[in-house]
């Protein structure tokens, strides 16, 4: 079987200020995510017996509030495994969450995010959407080196007058039978840290040059509030994504993977209608910061301990 999924599920909900959905699109995208994840529940290359749940504590979103999230869980495999399909289940008001790669982590407290909103490190799994199932296609896996926990950051945003709590942010991890994974999975992770929005109508815009050929399984975007257009195309003429949602834009899977050779330059802006009257500058804030980020998998990685390619908040610091 050769899939690559992404479905998201529900928008962020009205009363959490953030977005907005109709009861018929959380219907439709719930059901396309429960569909998603049956398909993954069907992979012939999927070793059942070592599926693993991490998930965190519950947590309070103070009214008016913003918060980073983080929690460290240990290894869940004794040994070197690769995952075929990560699914999440998360409580809705995210604004994203990470699952980043630790090596010898120890199951931890639930606790603020030591660097807040620009928490960063080797990752494999990244959602803006409550529900969302990936399964990598035939062969191809996120391996997940001996030793390596994670550390689960969320970000939740709570625009009412009355405090939330926020009881769900669980990661499932589908594991491949040994032998099966062949190419390994990472993530080109390409972040403008110098995007800026003046008062009004302004677009920001970035490039990268791939150093290695790669074949993407799927792009997609994070912008922050005021964002109203995303682009990345490539070199040669390709759009690889667009979207005008910058609180939950679904992302783009390939079917085939779509090969970029060694020497492609990836070009993505961001516009911004900053109604606020002042300048907002790169930061962790949603509402009071600005980002522009294209998210893009891929394979093959060189060094599975290292699956990012591209700039990143860790580079830029």
């Amino acid at each position: 079987m050769n899939l690559w999924k992404i479905v998201s599920a529900v928008a962020l909900v009205p009363f959490l200020g953030c977005g907005s959905s109709t009861s018929s699109d959380q219907a439709a995208s719930s059901s396309a995510d429960a569909s998603a994840l049956s398909i993954a529940l069907d992979d012939p290359e999927t070793d059942f017996t070592q599926t693993k749940t991490i998930t965190m504590d519950s947590f309070v979103v103070p009214a008016g509030g913003e918060v980073y999230m983080c929690q460290n869980f240990a290894a869940p495999w004794a040994d070197q495994v690769d995952i075929k399909t990560y699914s999440l289940q998360m409580s809705a008001g995210s604004h994203h969450m990470f699952a980043f790669y630790v090596s010898n982590a120890t199951d931890g407290a639930l606790e603020p995010c030591p660097n807040g909103g620009l928490q960063f490190g080797a990752f494999t799994f990244t959602a803006q959407q409550p529900q969302l199932t990936e399964t990598f296609p035939a062969t191809v896996g996120a391996t997940i080196p001996q030793g390596t926990g994670f550390q689960l950051m969320a970000h939740y945003l709570n625009a009412t007058s009355t405090d939330i709590e926020m009881t769900s942010v669980a990661l499932t991890m589908y594991v491949a039978k040994p032998g099966v994974v062949t190419q390994h999975a990472g993530v080109l992770y390409l972040d403008n840290t110098a995007v800026m929005a003046p008062p009004g109508i302004s677009t920001s815009t970035s490039s990268y040059t791939l150093q290695q050929d790669v074949q993407l399984m799927s792009s997609a975007s994070h912008m922050h509030h005021y964002g109203t257009n995303f682009v990345s195309t490539t070199s040669t003429g390709l759009t690889l994504f667009t979207t005008t949602e910058w609180a939950e834009p679904p992302g783009k899977p390939y079917s085939p993977p779509l090969p970029l050779a060694s020497g492609t330059t990836i070009t993505w802006s961001c516009t911004y209608d900053n109604t606020g009257g002042t300048l907002l500058s790169f930061g962790e804030s949603a509402l009071k910061n600005v980002m522009c980020i294209s998210i893009s998998i891929f394979f093959p990685v060189s060094d599975v301990n290292n699956p990012v390619l591209g700039s990143s908040i860790e580079q830029a610091q």
